[in-house]
């Protein structure tokens, strides 16, 4: 977690034309509204399926955004640790806290709520900021199982590239 280590620069002329050049203009704002961890989080995906030689145009787009709904929706550090924590030894209780109606703002389980849900939310971000299709089904399946056919076998490519940064 790069958010232990303190504050990250800002991301460099360079390293934001690379992120601007793979999106839809008006989808820039969603990867400039992420947090830097997330950015920087998002690039090295980015890189590392490009590395693989994975240049699909949607696919780029599902790396750079396929987190841009968690800070919008209340997802702290302190969820994101949480949520490893309780994946690993109360999936129920996380399962739980997650469950239901969105919890009113501020409210404890609001970054919970929304963790489970960001792909969803990303996906409607996605899609409304003139996203490719197939970006906006990446975004919104990225934390299931992919299956057959080429749509899942650039999920599964977006899956491994994002385990692995």
């Amino acid at each position: 977690m790069h958010s232990l280590r303190g504050p990250l620069a800002p991301l460099t002329a360079e390293e934001e034309a690379e992120a601007r050049a793979a999106l839809p203009d008006a989808a820039w704002p969603l990867f400039a509204g992420m947090p830097r961890e997330d950015q920087r989080h998002s690039l090295q995906v980015l890189r590392t399926l490009r590395a693989q030689g994975n240049h699909d145009p949607a696919l780029a787009q599902a790396a750079l955004l396929h987190d841009c709904a968690k800070q919008r929706g209340g997802v702290t550090l302190f969820h994101r640790v949480a949520v490893v924590l309780l994946k690993a030894g109360r999936p129920d209780l996380l399962a739980a806290w997650s469950a239901g109606p969105e919890p009113g703002p501020g409210g404890w389980r609001q970054g919970f709520w929304a963790h489970a849900r960001h792909p969803e939310m990303g996906a409607v971000l996605a899609s409304a900021a003139g996203c490719d299709p197939v970006a906006v089904a990446l975004i919104r399946r990225h934390q299931e199982p992919a299956g057959p056919g080429e749509t899942d076998r650039l999920l599964a490519a977006l899956q491994a590239a994002d385990d692995e940064q």
